[in-house]
């Protein structure tokens, strides 16, 4: 069963919405300020860009549905799916285009709709989640800007065989290109704001290999800033990088750890994005929760990221003023609704 979460609830002031028919996610209705009328470019988020390190050798799944309304639909992107179509390793289509396939055939599941359909931000090929697209132009650009005024609450869950050099903490600096198209974390210049901002928290859990004696870590980070690779390159900062991110090293050199034919002899990069919310034109605030659905790490009965998923409290978020607040790194991590509709021109 797929644990995305949905819970329509009236808004004041706002135009007619159509909650997705199934349990997958939640939505939280409020009132916001004029929409913008010209539609912007795809916002880069912090696991924008194309993704040259190898993935698991079967194709992806397809992409479903797990919410919908009459601006978005929000889909779960699969890992291993590239969001271009320009992916040299698989010669796949990329997230859009599968979807607008998908629709063409009716084959798209958790959804019915058959319209247009526009990219707002994007996400690595190895990770998976929580993906928007909108359905008109006019929505796009109202979210492309929300993105870059940083107004979307965006919060991400990876897996790491090494612990990181610190439990919890802000990692900023600025990024540069390194070598075969990966980046890296720089020292800012002098009186320079930070390009690359991301708090994060950690904790160890089990792994799900027989016995249970491989130890993981997980982090849950939240990104400030929205550059090429960022969640993945600050992990490798902290020297716990994604697991089964191989552009990285984040392979598991573990005895214990799954021989399967994945970038770094795991199933998967194990990197997700897990939570969203972001102010919606027409009077809306739209919350999504989205739990791993692949992945042996993030999936099996034995797996200790169940635990962590629920003491970090993304059961408790739908509805909440306040996430990931003082229970989860003293605050470190938290955001509130009101901080989507400071600065309203």
């Amino acid at each position: 069963m797929r644990a995305c979460l949905a819970r329509p609830t009236v808004a004041a002031a706002a135009g007619p919405s159509r909650p997705h028919r199934s349990d997958y996610s939640r939505r939280r209705l409020r009132s916001i300020a004029r929409v913008p009328s010209r539609a912007s470019t795809p916002a880069r988020d912090a696991t924008t860009a194309a993704d040259d390190a190898p993935g698991p050798a079967s194709s992806p799944r397809a992409p479903v549905v797990i919410h919908e309304d009459d601006d978005v639909l929000v889909i779960d992107k699969p890992a291993g799916m590239s969001f271009h179509n320009d992916d040299l390793v698989t010669n796949l289509p990329g997230v859009l285009s599968t979807v607008r396939a998908l629709q063409a055939k009716g084959e798209l599941r958790g959804s019915d709709y058959a319209g247009e359909l526009h990219s707002v931000h994007r996400l690595d090929k190895i990770t998976s989640g929580i993906l928007l697209l909108a359905k008109n132009e006019r929505v796009a650009s109202w979210l492309a800007r929300q993105f870059a005024r940083r107004r979307v609450h965006k919060y991400y869950v990876a897996l790491s065989a090494r612990k990181p050099s610190k439990k919890m903490g802000t990692v900023r600096g600025d990024m540069a290109q390194a070598r075969r198209g990966t980046y890296k974390l720089t020292r800012c210049s002098s009186n320079s704001t930070p390009a690359a901002v991301t708090k994060f928290v950690s904790r160890g859990v089990r792994g799900a290999s027989p016995g249970g004696d491989r130890p993981l870590r997980v982090l849950l980070m939240r990104p400030l800033t929205g550059k090429t690779h960022q969640l993945r390159v600050c992990a490798k900062s902290l020297g716990a990088p994604v697991l089964g991110d191989a552009a990285y090293g984040g392979a598991d050199t573990n005895k214990n750890a799954n021989k399967n034919d994945g970038a770094g002899g795991e199933d998967r990069g194990y990197l997700h994005a897990a939570a969203l919310r972001v102010a919606m034109p027409g009077g809306n605030v739209m919350e999504v929760v989205c739990k791993p659905t692949e992945g042996r790490e993030w999936t099996h009965a034995s797996a200790g990221f169940h635990d962590a998923w629920t003491s970090f409290g993304f059961d408790e978020l739908i509805g909440a003023d306040e996430w990931f607040g003082g229970s989860v790194g003293s605050g470190l991590l938290a955001s509130r609704r009101a901080e989507l509709f400071e600065d309203e021109d």
